[in-house]
């Protein structure tokens, strides 16, 4: 069944993507499909006809994006990266309710702000790889064995909220090597990453069905300390904080981010 509202969430998901330091999974978290997302993944093969067609009509919606507005949104970005930081922070600010209620939290307890901690912990221990840990490009058995490493790893920032999947890659120190292959249309090269990418997203999703399911509370609040974490790095990634004249269209911007999510999530309700 065609869900044209599933479409314009993947194409607004995939928009997202192309903002450097915005999680797509934060997104599609925010948006109301996220767990779908995971459990389509996850359970596929147990029901092919829904997962496909969900899956499908997600993929035409981002993939739009991706081929309509990555020249656009790289050009905004670069024009304007105060702005749009903004309007990002309001938009995931407007989102965090969501995650809330789908945390099942009726009374906050220590070990839910415990949780939250770690959530937070675990997105700055990843900013303390060692740069180029994963340098990419090396013919050989043990570089074979290093991209798929490194596709595991980038499969985390695919799947887990509050990850940015480019700068992921640029902690790994594989950016370059990836991007650039594809450009030269050198697919081959690229095999030892995108299996381990496919080996870490069925894995990572199969975890957190069963983790969603399981322990709502303690998933989604970890969860949530993703997010904050990642409203910090686009906040630290901003070249200046505006001031003056330039702070009254950033904050309008923040508000009309906010308020789009809020009137998204209450359809959603």
């Amino acid at each position: 069944m065609l869900e044209i509202s599933l479409i314009l969430k993947g194409f607004f998901i995939g928009a997202s993507m192309l903002v450097p330091g915005v999680s797509g999974g934060t997104m599609a978290m925010i948006l109301g499909i996220y767990d779908r997302l995971v459990s389509s993944i996850s359970s596929f093969f147990k029901h092919k006809k829904e997962s496909f067609f969900f899956l499908l009509q997600f993929v035409l919606g981002a993939g739009a994006a991706f081929l309509l507005l990555s020249g656009f949104m790289a050009a905004l970005t670069e024009r304007f990266p105060e702005q749009t930081a903004f309007f990002v922070l309001g938009a995931i600010l407007g989102g965090i309710p969501v995650i809330w209620k789908a945390s099942t939290i009726r009374r906050p307890s220590v070990s839910n702000f415990l949780w939250l901690a770690a959530g937070i912990l675990m997105v700055v221990a990843l900013s303390f790889l060692p740069k180029n840990l994963f340098d990419g490009g090396e013919a050989s058995l043990l570089g074979f064995m290093i991209q798929f490493i490194a596709g595991i790893l980038g499969a985390l920032a695919l799947v887990l909220p509050g990850i940015s999947f480019s700068s992921m890659l640029y902690m790994m120190g594989v950016y370059n090597f990836i991007f650039s292959s594809i450009g030269d249309r050198n697919f081959v090269v690229l095999l030892p990453f995108a299996a381990g990418g496919v080996v870490g997203v069925l894995l990572l999703t199969k975890f957190l069905e069963k983790a969603m399911n399981d322990f709502p509370q303690p998933t989604y609040m970890v969860i949530l300390g993703f997010v904050l974490a990642s409203m910090w790095d686009i906040w630290a990634a901003m070249p200046s904080v505006p001031t003056g004249l330039t702070l009254l269209p950033c904050l309008g911007l923040f508000v009309v981010g906010f308020i789009i999510i809020r009137l998204l999530a209450a359809r959603e309700a």
